[in-house]
């Protein structure tokens, strides 16, 4: 587990026991921007497979 995934946890405790009275998009919001980054890289890797497939393609034509 990583400290997004941790500090997701402590804050969904703190907000189901009443310590903090935060809304539930500030206490997922970890869990949110990790979330995101690993959609980020995903699509960067995905795209950078991509061009190099294409690059291939393109070099085995000439």
């Amino acid at each position: 587990m990583g400290v997004a995934e941790v500090l997701t946890i402590v804050l969904v405790v703190l907000k189901l026991t009443g310590v903090i009275a935060w809304s539930w998009w500030l206490v997922l919001l970890p869990a949110i921007i990790s979330f995101s980054i690993y959609i980020l890289i995903f699509v960067i890797k995905l795209i950078t497979v991509i061009i190099a497939a294409v690059a291939v393609k393109k070099r085995k034509e000439m």
